[in-house]
């Protein structure tokens, strides 16, 4: 499957209607873009992706989603420890403490998920969820 360009600017328009075109043509992009990510960080092929069930397919977007977010969170972390040895700091200031100033500690509400996997969900919680990630998703393609 070949990655689709984000140039998708309705995203932000919350006029669009859920039945036109634009939305659902906005929506397969959406769903082919986290079909690619998933390919690209397991190798799985779209027989291999379409196969699974949609309440583990929701479970796999929410964990890359997390995934990603704490890679890039130790990215920042590998950052701000060069930061910490190179600055001149005040006496008994830890690298937790200079992480705590710039708001890139591990919190208990970023370890706390709202859902239990496994856990069974309507149609229309599912989609809330995905449309969710899919923003997420979304900010990544536009960085």
């Amino acid at each position: 499957m070949e990655p689709i360009s984000s140039n998708s600017s309705s995203s932000s328009d919350s006029s669009v209607n859920e039945n036109s075109d634009e939305y659902l043509e906005e929506a397969e992009q959406n769903m082919l873009r986290a079909f690619d990510k998933i390919q690209k960080r397991y190798g799985w092929t779209d027989e291999y992706v379409l196969s699974i069930p949609y309440s583990r397919l929701m479970d796999l977007f929410s964990l890359i989603a997390r995934e990603e977010q704490q890679e890039e969170l130790n990215e920042w972390k590998k950052m701000a420890f060069i930061g910490f040895q190179t600055r001149q700091l005040e006496e008994g200031t830890t690298f937790n403490d200079y992480l705590q100033a710039f708001g890139l500690t591990d919190t208990q509400d970023d370890k706390e998920s709202s859902y239990e996997i496994g856990e069974v969900w309507t149609k229309e919680e599912c989609e809330a969820h995905v449309a969710q990630i899919m923003a997420h998703f979304q900010e990544d393609d536009e960085e």
